[in-house]
């Protein structure tokens, strides 16, 4: 259909703080969609906040790989400092010069 030359896609993302609030998510947000094997994985982590961040980073870097995603959008809600250390470690911006507005 082409759709892919007409339109890009900007994938939303975020770290799920423990296993419990991602539950809540899944069962209470609109459009979010979190796996029964995310959240047992959460559940056995000794630190559930870091296992979200690596959970995070692996969504970033497999979404990549599909044609047509153009981005992705975190949303790391109450966990803003995470977020250079979630797109560090996904190596999105690898080979990329950051872009900064002019500073007079």
């Amino acid at each position: 259909m082409g759709l892919l030359d007409q339109i890009y896609i900007l994938a939303g993302v975020g770290p799920p703080a423990s296993a419990k609030s991602a539950r809540w998510m899944r069962n209470n947000v609109p459009g979010v969609h979190i796996p029964d094997s995310v959240i047992h994985r959460m559940e056995g982590a000794t630190d559930q906040k870091r296992e979200g961040k690596n959970i995070c980073v692996e969504i970033v870097q497999e979404l990549r790989e599909i044609e047509g995603v153009n981005g992705v959008h975190i949303m790391a809600y109450r966990q803003e400092h995470s977020i250079a250390e979630i797109v560090s470690k996904s190596g999105i911006l690898d080979g990329r010069i950051p872009w900064y507005p002019d500073r007079d």
